[in-house]
């Protein structure tokens, strides 16, 4: 399955033009602060400067909540570049996305609604974005895109779910392009869950970071005129754990690269970069670290780990894979260093064009999945 396009709106800017830029910045640390009403503000990558001014009218703005406008904004940018006619039929382009916490801002304000005065003081404009779905289906409707239309709640491997099972809709015929996608909103209450389950980086304490934007590729089986990259090869398991937990197994995450990288018709030695998922959790970096040098043996490529510079979460998960799209392109060299986990056991920087790369995720709970993609 070929990337024909994409979009992204991420904490370095609004659109994909602003993450390559990001990405050759060597000391790139997205800038974290979200406020919230009765503390200090939280650790999260926000889109500080985000606008949907002349991408999106007005009124169609207005009504949608934060998540849908961050991904409407990501997915124009993506069906942009295939021209002003599309060469798909709409009622032939799906919809894919994964989300860790789209509808919460919506949720809690009919609810305050509901608890604190009454149910018929909800405000009924709110509703539709009260689920995770919400930010798909306003696309599906905004787009009118007719073919399948689906959403993942998977925690931070959301995105790379949403994009397998978009190259998974194109295998069997039931649409001729997908736009896959991951969408989060910076929430001051979601954020401070997490904070006070002690996951959230501090100054006392390694953890991390959460991520809002939306990223946006767009999967097609016909290459078109310039696509991006080549979705080579995708595979998923499970490691059974608690849902706030990381499986303390590595193996599944090694077989999953290994069956990823066979789908592909590639050996280990043949990755040039990986795209990791380490995002400061220490437990994460370690199952990382034993799954990465159980797939590699001696093999060592280039390294580095998005979510420790631009936060984690389905729309990171959906990040990853845009950046290794761009670097089986050419279109971006990743200037950021290897983790040191990774760079402590002979993972090496990104020195020049990858010509394949591996993209790995796993999520609280055991969810494990990992992507290959090679040069168009």
């Amino acid at each position: 399955m070929y990337v024909r396009s994409w979009g992204a709106v991420t904490p370095a800017g609004t659109g994909a033009a602003a993450l390559v830029g990001a990405l050759g910045e060597p000391g790139y640390h997205a800038a974290l602060g979200l406020p919230r009403p009765d503390a200090g503000p939280l650790p999260v990558a926000v889109c500080r400067d985000f606008s949907a001014t002349g991408i999106l009218p007005p009124l169609v703005a207005r009504r949608l909540d934060r998540p849908s406008r961050l991904l409407a904004v990501a997915a124009r940018e993506a069906l942009a570049k295939e021209g002003e006619r599309l060469p798909w039929p709409r009622e032939r382009i799906g919809v894919t996305a994964g989300t860790w916490n789209a509808g919460t801002s919506a949720l809690v304000e009919v609810l305050r609604a509901v608890f604190l005065t009454s149910p018929g003081e909800a405000p009924p404009a709110q509703f539709p974005s009260t689920v995770a779905n919400a930010p798909a289906s306003q696309l599906g409707i905004l787009e009118k895109l007719g073919g399948p239309n689906l959403t993942f709640a998977e925690k931070q491997v959301g995105g790379l779910r949403a994009i397998a099972e978009a190259a998974r809709i194109l295998r069997s015929g039931r649409a001729d392009a997908v736009l896959a996608c991951g969408a989060d909103e910076g929430d001051w209450l979601n954020a401070e869950g997490y904070l006070r389950l002690g996951t959230l980086r501090t100054q006392r304490r390694a953890g991390m970071v959460l991520l809002e934007g939306a990223v946006s590729l767009l999967l097609a089986a016909e290459p078109g005129p310039a696509p991006l990259a080549v979705l080579a090869g995708q595979a998923s398991a499970s490691s059974p754990a608690l849902p706030y937990r990381y499986p303390a197994d590595a193996s599944p995450l090694t077989a999953t690269c290994a069956r990823a990288a066979a789908a592909a018709g590639i050996g280990p030695g043949e990755v040039d970069l990986v795209v990791g998922m380490s995002n400061g959790i220490p437990a994460l970096a370690a199952l990382e670290l034993r799954a990465l040098t159980g797939f590699f043996g001696g093999h060592r490529p280039a390294a580095v780990a998005p979510a420790e510079r631009l936060g984690d979460g389905a729309a990171g998960g959906a990040a990853r894979a845009l950046i290794a799209a761009m670097a089986v392109a050419g279109a971006a060299v990743p200037a950021w260093g290897p983790p040191p986990h990774l760079a402590a056991a002979g993972f090496r920087a990104a020195g020049g064009r990858a010509r394949t790369a591996l993209v790995t995720g796993v999520a609280g709970g055991g969810s494990t999945l990992a992507l290959v993609f090679t040069a168009a």
